[in-house]
């Protein structure tokens, strides 16, 4: 993919200053908006890397910035009338207009890298997030049959960052073999991986390469429990 031809050793400061003006600091959110790994995001900030055209349009329009801007600063700097709280207030309102649900959270369960317990119908939900409705509907998801969790650690990179916020579908709990992202639990681990079913074994696959596939036999995998599909993290997975 082409990169667009910003060569400004002043790039990084402008988002740096769109990070702090428009996400309040939050490196997740700012990824998750735009659509990228925060990997990708970092290496833009520190000049390892430059954005392509496509993204450098998304982090205009996702940060409401001048195109022109963003990539040459040519143009005065954006106002920060448009500050964090108005677009949060922006976000409430629209998704006030679509219809939300407020979908049950787990914020006690440790996924990922960490340990903790779940059984659905025994452990409780501590909290509940809100959902747009249409994106519930676009997933092929109800809100009764969900549940909010939160990734700790980094197995997952680029594609779930640590401290990301997950929505997992408790409906969907068959692997089919198909590499799809599933919350599992072995004993009291509970993790987030792609689940890979062969006849004698069962893979638990982390995104990151640095983490080697967790292999489970036949005989172990019948203490493995799917507790639901991730299917979604700021982007769709389905």
């Amino acid at each position: 993919m082409s990169k667009a031809k910003i060569n400004d050793p002043d790039f990084g400061e402008r988002l740096q200053w769109i990070l702090k003006e428009k996400f309040n600091g939050n490196t997740s959110e700012f990824a998750r908006t735009v659509g990228i790994a925060i990997t990708s995001l970092n290496r833009w900030l520190i000049g390892e890397a430059d954005p392509s055209r496509s993204n450098l349009i998304k982090t205009a329009n996702a940060a409401g910035v001048s195109l022109e801007w963003l990539a040459t600063g040519k143009e005065s700097q954006p106002q920060t009338s448009h500050n964090v709280v108005e677009r949060a207030f922006e976000q409430a309102r629209k998704m006030l207009e679509d219809g939300i649900s407020m979908i049950a959270s787990y914020s006690s369960i440790n996924v990922s890298a960490g340990f903790g317990s779940f059984n659905e119908g025994v452990t409780k939900p501590d909290g509940e997030e809100p959902y747009s409705d249409a994106l519930l509907a676009s997933l092929g998801a109800k809100a009764e049959h969900c549940g909010v969790f939160w990734a700790n650690g980094t197995s997952m990179d680029p594609t779930i960052s640590d401290g990301d916020q997950m929505l997992v579908d408790f409906s969907k709990k068959e692997a089919r073999g198909d590499d799809k992202i599933y919350l599992v639990q072995n004993g009291e681990s509970v993790w987030v991986k792609r689940v890979r079913k062969e006849w004698d074994y069962v893979e638990l696959i982390s995104d990151n390469e640095s983490y080697r596939p967790i292999r489970i036999t036949a005989d172990e995998a019948q203490n493995l429990q799917i507790i639901g599909q991730v299917i979604h993290n700021g982007h769709k997975f389905i």
